[in-house]
């Protein structure tokens, strides 16, 4: 029924208001604002363990939450750079969850390539020419491995020389405001290729975002055809670091670069489930380990064979395992403590709680007003970092009859970041009507 009468509805945050008079929409006399336009995340401010040396940063991409461990310059990021690669060969080329995408032939310059880095002792895994290979199982080892002669095979696959690889790299950096970013190789080994621990988040939140590479860096054990069964050299991937469950991504060394590693995991916190990233460059290698030398970076151990000369025309030959320690040794606790932290940082935030009022609705006849409250039905919430400004705005039903209780007029609407939630606003009591007498005299 519509009520022969002005209606005016008032909601906090919008800061407008409808009126009905015998039906038809008129101004609202009065204006009210309840509910302010942003909402702080409450909460002590969180205090990082930022490394004492190096660089580190930390972000949430659904929130739009990211810091640092102070200012930043470009520095070598070593593998890091691989995070770029992916990116920029999984958006031309999509591949679903699993694969196995297109195939790929291992060419005669893909084969002189692994030659290459195995005798300069880098991260490589075994190719044969004619080999086929899909694209799924070079991304297992490009991101799990971490094999420069993979990243040299992708580049040129996908843009025919490394050189045109290399540009769509740095157009991608640009295009994600990777601005202190510079890359001149697919693997970066390259000492041209530079980045800081922020820039590294960024492209590390562009992969978590594609559900291929999401899966790829998630991978405990990978099986490659001739090198088999392998752990990804990233150890952390899969394991629980206290309440902190690592799903990814990528680690990096090389002497110039120190230990760089970016890790991820996942928080749910008030119904929401957002993705926290940490990244720590240059950090040292480890005090009184011998610096590894003959064995490809990220190896654990390989084999070295000995001849020894028993007698004339005798000799003993052994295979004993030689240890390789790993480079990361100190880098893997500073980046999981760091990681720890940031995801203890993220907290549920109730923006609008049930029953909260934030607005009115007032028929006036008779000579009298007559105001009804409109509350928020359900909480509104968010996950958030404490500090963060969350935005809320409310929008207003414009017509109101019969104006029960319990009757939609609006809804309010949080957002921080990506990540939002919209919730009805209802009328508290029934909107009190005019009398038949009324009715009968201002018919």
């Amino acid at each position: 029924m519509v009520l022969p009468a002005v209606v005016a509805v008032v909601l906090g945050g919008a800061g407008v208001a409808g009126a009905v008079r015998a039906g038809a929409p008129e101004p609202a006399d009065h204006v009210s604002l309840d509910v302010p336009a942003r909402v702080t995340v409450g909460g002590p401010r969180p205090m990082l363990p930022w490394p004492v040396t190096g660089q580190a940063a930390v972000s949430v991409p659904a929130l739009g939450f990211a810091a640092q461990s102070g200012p930043e310059r470009p520095v070598p990021v070593a593998s890091l750079t691989k995070l770029t690669t992916a990116v920029v060969v999984l958006r031309d080329h999509p591949v679903p969850v699993g694969g196995p995408g297109p195939t790929i032939t291992i060419t005669p310059a893909d084969v002189a390539a692994y030659d290459h880095d195995l005798k300069g002792d880098q991260s490589t895994v075994p190719v044969q020419v004619g080999e086929h290979l899909t694209e799924w199982q070079m991304l297992e080892a490009l991101l799990t491995q971490s094999a420069n002669n993979i990243a040299y095979a992708l580049a040129v696959w996908d843009a025919g020389t490394q050189t045109a690889f290399v540009a769509k790299m740095n157009a991608l950096a640009s295009s994600l405001g990777m601005t202190a970013s510079h890359f001149v190789d697919a693997s970066g080994v390259a000492a041209g290729s530079a980045s800081t621990a922020a820039d590294c988040l960024k492209v590390a939140a562009a992969g978590m975002a594609i559900p291929a590479f999401r899966a790829v860096v998630a991978m405990p054990v990978v099986t490659l055809p001739l090198l088999g069964r392998a752990a990804n050299l990233v150890p952390e991937i899969g394991l629980d670091l206290g309440d902190v469950r690592v799903i990814g991504v990528k680690s990096g060394f090389t002497a110039k670069a120190g230990g760089c590693l970016v890790l991820a995991a996942q928080v749910t916190t008030g119904g929401r489930t957002v993705t926290v990233l940490a990244a720590v460059l240059g950090q040292p290698y480890p005090a009184g380990v011998p610096f590894p030398t003959h064995a490809p970076s990220g190896s654990s151990t390989t084999t070295t064979t000995t001849t020894t000369t028993a007698g004339a025309g005798s000799s003993t030959t052994t295979t004993a395992p030689l240890y390789i320690p790993d480079p990361l040794r100190d880098t893997r606790p500073v980046t999981d403590r760091l990681l720890a932290g940031a995801v203890a940082a993220v907290v549920p935030a109730t923006v609008l709680a049930a029953g909260l009022r934030v607005g009115t609705v007032r028929a006036t006849w008779g000579g009298v007003v007559h105001a009804v409250a409109v509350v928020v039905s359900l909480p509104a919430r968010v996950a958030g970092w404490p500090g963060q400004v969350v935005d809320v705005t409310v929008e207003h039903t414009r017509r109101l009859a019969p104006g029960r209780r319990g009757q939609v007029v609006g809804t309010a609407r949080v957002r921080l970041g990506s990540e939002s939630a919209t919730v009805p606003l209802r009328l508290a009591a029934s909107v009190p009507e005019p009398g038949w007498w009324w009715r009968a005299l201002h018919g």
